[in-house]
């Protein structure tokens, strides 16, 4: 059984990982899996100063973080962005000295993100933070249609009116109507990132 000792052993980044691992079950890809971790370290200091995320043909991407990935796989405890019975043992004994606060934000972070296609993701991430989307291969065809997916996030209330108008590039007053001519009734939302 891992102990709280095996858990002060691992760095921060390993902690990051094996947190978000526990609570995604398994993560949709590494695509989810960079764009995740990029979020936490727009969050937590700790980790924005060890990953260094760099515009890449996707958006952002840490060889850093690839590196990390790589070190909990030849150890055993995680495959192919899942952690296996030692990294369940190991995540839990973590989470469970883990702070509140610090508990919820990851859980939010990766229970949204994980809740979006690819297009959504990618929408999300270059809208948000555009400073890391200039390399990407896909920005120019994702912005094309951001209307279009934007009011489909809204639709599927995965987004709340005011995010989804940011993403559309609309006021809100705007998307609004566009909804309505739709026939999305946007005032049910499970819930976004703040």
């Amino acid at each position: 059984m891992k102990s709280l000792e095996d858990v002060k052993k691992l760095s921060v980044i390993e902690k990051y990982i094996l947190m978000l691992l526990y609570v995604a079950k398994k993560t949709k890809g590494r695509l989810w899996f960079h764009k995740e971790m990029f979020l936490l370290s727009k969050v937590f200091n700790e980790l924005a100063e060890e990953l260094d995320f760099e515009s890449y043909s996707f958006g952002p991407y840490s060889e850093a973080l690839e590196e990390y990935r790589d070190m909990l796989e030849n150890s055993g405890l995680i495959k192919k962005l899942e952690l296996t019975e030692e990294g369940l043992r190991l995540a839990e004994e973590l989470w469970k000295h883990e702070k509140e606060k610090r508990k919820e934000i990851i859980r939010e972070i990766v229970e949204f993100l994980e809740n979006l296609d690819e297009d959504e993701l990618f929408l999300y991430i270059y809208v948000n933070y555009p400073e890391i989307a200039d390399k990407s291969d896909i920005r120019e065809k994702i912005m094309k249609r951001r209307k279009e997916i934007a009011l489909k996030m809204l639709k599927e209330g995965k987004v709340s009116i005011s995010l989804a108008a940011k993403l559309a590039g609309l006021s809100v007053e705007e998307l609004l109507e566009i909804a309505r001519r739709h026939g999305i009734k946007p005032f049910e939302v499970n819930g976004d990132l703040d």
